[in-house]
């Protein structure tokens, strides 16, 4: 069986929506039934730019970032 081929280059892979699991079973079974979709998105964002190298420096600061007061 072919995958299926995008009729667009620039067209994004459909959107993942991640449900809420009651087991790591069960996750790691939803995981495992949609990792093509996953692989998709992971390929179009490095082809497209947008996927980064996340260093440590980078998680730092974001941690960071994340434990400001919001502004007013």
């Amino acid at each position: 069986m072919k995958k299926q081929i995008r009729k667009k280059q620039n067209e994004k892979p459909p959107k993942l929506v991640i449900p809420a699991f009651t087991t790591e079973a069960d996750e790691a079974q939803w995981w495992f039934k949609n990792r093509s979709i996953h692989g998709d998105q992971m390929l179009a964002a490095t082809k497209g730019g947008q996927a980064q190298v996340l260093t440590r420096a980078k998680l730092l600061d974001q941690i960071a970032a994340s434990k400001k007061p919001p502004s007013t």
